[in-house]
């Protein structure tokens, strides 16, 4: 795969999101279908690894050229850019944490498009924001180094849960440990002892599943930890908070394609004028926290700063395009990128989270 700049993956997926998502936007959040083939296809193209390395099959176009991406894509459909986005989030998990084998197997096979998607499975129905509380087991069966884990629990909101093709799943391999307990696991979707259950009826996102995903007495080898014990927290937060630049992107999308139907209506455009600065604003925001990832800088802060703001924003902009609308906005798209926006505002973090982590992290700063 041959390596991009940002500009050509943001054109790249400019004009996926314009000749193949868009016309079918619609009929998939109607029909609540999960677009197995066109995900596939993002993979052969690189969609999946934006900011991995080409030699492993990305386009190594940075979190820059990853932002860029998923604000077109969530422009045409937010569902279909959320599945693409957990798929990158597990794939850099890979890249950055995996040895050489899990590089050349599980990653080559996320990015080739072989497993679809890929799902993160952090939360479970007990655990939520409080994600080191979470109580699926992972059990060595025997004393060696290479001793198979056995794994019980359930996990939830799991996206593309039933059509991932595998899942990274943090369970705990140390009960007295909190969040040092917690270990994570690469884990086939065909894998004895793993199922997802019936996808959840969601008010938006409709063309990305979500499920519950269960683990009973699920076999997985020594070889598809990644890392060693104790650090999948590590790899949770690290991947949440690349995560928070990706949502933030999606909601810019979102707010994009809002506003951009409400200004080519015959309405009033001066109240839509605050939705085209927040919109501004917002993009600012996620592009200085992609732009420190790439740097390699500290980037927790801007990076909950711009999910904050970005999540908040683009339900005021679809709020204000409904307003603007009248009784249209009601069957038309904006009703239904308002019905995928509110998410935002909750998955990879609510947005009362991002506040504590933004105070936390100011008060650090002047401590």
């Amino acid at each position: 795969m041959p390596q991009m700049t940002a500009a050509q993956a943001e054109a790249l997926a400019m004009d996926v999101a314009r000749d193949e998502l868009a016309p079918i936007a619609d009929k998939l959040s109607k029909e609540h279908m999960f677009p197995t083939e066109l995900l596939r296809s993002f993979g052969a193209r690189g969609l999946f690894g934006v900011n991995i390395d080409p030699a492993f099959g990305g386009l190594g176009a940075g979190a820059e050229g990853y932002v860029r991406v998923v604000r077109r894509l969530a422009a045409a459909d937010a569902g279909t850019a959320v599945a693409m986005m957990v798929t990158n989030m597990v794939a850099e998990a890979v890249a950055t944490y995996g040895d050489d084998d899990q590089k050349d197997t599980v990653l080559r096979r996320i990015q080739s498009g072989d497993y679809a998607a890929a799902g993160f499975s952090l939360s479970e129905p007990g655990s939520g924001s409080d994600a080191a509380s979470l109580t699926t087991t992972a059990v060595r069966d025997g004393d060696a180094d290479d001793a198979d884990y056995v794994l019980n629990g359930t996990k939830a909101w799991v996206t593309s849960g039933g059509h991932a093709g595998a899942y990274l799943v943090m369970a705990r391999t140390d009960p007295n440990e909190r969040s040092r307990g917690i270990s994570a696991f690469l884990i086939d979707a065909d894998s004895p002892g793993i199922s997802a259950a019936k996808p959840e009826e969601k008010m938006g996102l409709r063309s990305s599943t979500t499920t519950q995903l269960i683990l009973e007495e699920c076999r997985v080898p020594a070889s598809r930890r990644l890392g060693p014990e104790g650090i999948g927290f590590r790899v949770a937060m690290s991947s949440l908070d690349g995560g928070r630049i990706g949502v933030s992107a999606q909601a810019i999308g979102i707010a994009m394609a809002a506003q951009a139907v409400a200004m080519a209506a015959d309405v009033d455009h001066t109240p839509l004028m605050d939705s085209e600065a927040e919109i501004r604003a917002g993009w600012a925001l996620c592009l200085r926290a992609a732009r420190l990832k790439d740097a390699k800088k500290p980037f927790t802060r801007q990076a909950a700063m711009s999910k904050l703001f970005c999540s908040e924003m683009a339900f005021r902009v679809c709020c204000r395009a409904l307003v603007a609308l009248g009784p249209a906005g009601q069957t038309g798209p904006v009703a239904r990128y308002a019905r995928d926006t509110r998410v935002n505002r909750i998955y990879e973090g609510t947005s009362e989270v991002q506040r504590i982590v933004v105070a936390r992290e100011i008060l650090k700063s002047v401590a």
